[in-house]
């Protein structure tokens, strides 16, 4: 008997020493919630990273969308020949009030021609966009602003005698 106390004394002891030895629970949990918490941290890094990324490369496909922009699209010029006639209206109110609204688009010169006979009330009130160096820009400015407007166009040549109304 004296033996079996002695082994079980012993067993005992082995037991409490071999868990002692281990983590404990506790120990486990909060391990666990590390591991847990650095692989949150790896994931959201990777994310910021990827959303970075693409923020570049939208910003870069922004820059290179511009830079296209500004080499294919027609040219004002200031002192230029040629004008892109957007729409022609018997009456003035109608046309200041198409021509507001390509104000607003802040083009250089939108302008308003008056053509005809006051004597035979053939009057024509012509709303024009200019001025243009070339024929050839005027015409990839009214196929840009006609697809855009939904409206047909016209290049005309112009004197640059006096100013528009």
């Amino acid at each position: 008997m004296k033996n079996i106390s002695i082994y079980t004394l012993l067993l005992a002891f082995t037991l409490i020493t071999i868990q002692g030895c281990g983590p404990s629970e506790e120990e486990r949990r909060a391990a666990d919630q590390a591991r847990l918490d650095s692989l949150r941290q790896v994931e959201q890094q990777r994310i910021a990273e990827l959303m970075q990324a693409r923020e570049d490369s939208l910003a870069r496909a922004s820059q290179q969308e511009q830079m296209e922009e500004e080499e294919t699209s027609a040219q004002f010029a200031e002192d230029g020949e040629y004008a892109l006639q957007v729409g022609a209206f018997r009456s003035e109110d109608q046309a200041n009030t198409y021509k507001n609204k390509l104000s607003d688009r802040e083009y250089p010169h939108v302008y308003t021609v008056k053509v005809g006979e006051e004597e035979t009330g053939n009057i024509w009130y012509r709303l024009r966009v200019g001025f243009f160096a070339s024929k050839a820009d005027a015409e990839e400015f009214g196929a840009e602003l006609g697809s855009e407007l939904n409206t047909g166009y016209w290049v005309s040549k112009v004197k640059r005698t006096g100013s528009g109304s």
